[in-house]
């Protein structure tokens, strides 16, 4: 049987990294990481998407509570706006086949955002809500009902039947 002899290397030649050296290179590479990170994966659309969602969820909401209180006082027959409810706020909601009308008031009322954050425009087929400070949004309202980062509100086109909202995606 044939033993191994143990070679020793010179102090001079040894090769490799120090644990320390590695150490440093990692906490770079995650400095890098977190920083470069979030430009790549465009989380901003992401949230502003998430966003939307929520204020598509609160309009269903609201938009139940107050075809729920439009049948209990009997308004829900004309599809002219002439009819109203009360939802404890600063004006009445006008409604539409007992549904909310789709008009900047009542928008802003249903919803009660923060005006220095959201707005709402009145566009051919219903209104839009949609974050100021996106896109021109900063200068301008949106002008087309399917215009990008918007939430879309559009009438009730009969009786029993529910408004369409739709997110028109950041992305």
């Amino acid at each position: 049987m044939k033993t191994m002899k143990q070679q020793s290397v010179p102090k001079g030649n040894q090769k490799g990294f120090t644990l320390i050296e590695l150490i440093i290179v990692i906490v770079i590479l995650g400095i890098l990481a977190v920083t470069v990170a979030p430009r790549f994966l465009n989380l901003q659309d992401d949230a502003r998407d998430a966003t939307l969602e929520a204020i598509k969820g609160s309009l269903e909401t609201s938009v139940s509570m107050v075809n729920g209180k439009a049948i209990i006082a009997g308004a829900t027959g004309t599809s002219d706006g002439s009819e109203s409810v009360d939802v404890g706020g600063t004006n009445n909601v006008t409604l539409v086949n007992g549904y909310p009308q789709a008009t900047a008031n009542n928008m802003t009322e249903l919803l009660e955002f923060d005006t220095n954050e959201f707005a709402v425009a009145a566009v051919t087929g219903g209104v839009l809500v949609y974050p100021r400070g996106v896109n021109s949004y900063r200068t301008t309202a949106p002008t087309a009902a399917d215009a990008a980062c918007t939430v879309l509100y559009a009438d009730s086109t009969g009786a029993n039947v529910r408004p369409v909202i739709t997110v028109n995606s950041c992305l």
